[in-house]
């Protein structure tokens, strides 16, 4: 069958009028509409409405199809329009049609509804290309109850997942919930000391704030000074075992950080006038 525009499948239709169209619509929906989920119901309703101009017979894309489903208060996916297809075709309601294009190649489908009552029995109508398998009515039974199924375990999971995470505490989250704007070195040299992600945030970012107040040159970066960071973890954890912090430990860190890194600053400095040599003997390094 070759693609073009619907006038040119008005052979296909089975219906004189929209009202017979209609009539045998709402037969289809009121035998077999248990089958339908509310999103397929959606699908096949909008389907219905493309099925107008040539009664009961549509050459829509299904991109267009999906479209049209969003501007309505009901959105649905492709999948969902594309599973009511294959119940509404295993259940004789309707059969489509492939075309193809005349240089080559598939292009849009045609979709044709079948004269439905009540008194008439469903039937399978194969398609000339069906490529998906055709359920039975036992079977999209299963379907929609193992989806009913998947549904409530899915809220269920939902409902404990949040009640978990109501539970812990922030500050019970170990190293391995740091962010990722935290360094892994830094990382690996506080985890000794400090395994909690929220006082390894901390640190770090007191390290970044004694680093700005530094107001080092454009050239530097915080990376290039991992050594002078160990160093001032070490002087401050020392202290603190000697019990000589008489502030936190946070604030004693912040002050250690902030004079390395000022000294360090210094001697770059005199390294560029030649006046290392009397910084060299380390006056004024920790003010003590």
């Amino acid at each position: 069958m070759k693609s073009g525009r619907i006038e040119q499948f008005a052979h296909l239709s089975e219906f004189k009028t929209v009202k017979e169209f209609n009539e045998s619509v709402a037969a289809a929906l009121d035998i077999h509409g248990h089958h339908f989920t509310k999103g397929e119901r959606i699908a096949f309703i909008q389907l219905t409405r493309f099925s107008v101009k040539v009664i009961g017979v549509c050459n829509a894309r299904i991109c267009k199809l999906v479209q049209a489903c969003q501007q309505t208060k009901g959105g649905i996916s492709r999948s969902t329009f594309e599973r009511m297809l294959r119940k509404a075709r295993s259940l004789g309601i309707l059969s489509n049609y492939r075309t193809k294009r005349a240089k080559g190649g598939y292009s849009h489908s045609v979709y044709v509804f079948h004269r439905f009552d009540k008194s008439k029995p469903s039937q399978s109508t194969e398609c000339e290309y069906d490529e998906k398998p055709v359920y039975s009515t036992d079977e999209l039974v299963k379907d929609e109850q193992e989806t009913h199924l998947f549904k409530t375990k899915t809220l269920t999971n939902k409902n404990l997942r949040k009640e978990t995470l109501d539970q812990i505490n922030l500050d019970d989250l170990d190293e391995s919930y740091t962010p990722t704007y935290v360094p892994q070195v830094f990382v690996k040299t506080v985890k000794p000391f400090f395994n909690r992600a929220t006082e390894i945030c901390k640190l770090w970012n007191q390290t970044q704030i004694a680093f700005r107040s530094a107001k080092f040159h454009n050239n530097f970066s915080i990376d290039s000074f991992d050594d002078l960071i160990k160093k001032a973890l070490k002087l401050t954890v020392f202290q603190y075992k000697k019990r000589r912090i008489r502030t936190t430990f946070f604030q004693y860190y912040y002050g250690t950080i902030f004079r390395l890194f000022t000294y360090e600053k210094r001697r770059a400095y005199a390294d560029k006038t030649q006046w290392g040599s009397w910084l060299d003997k380390g006056f004024g390094v920790l003010g003590e």
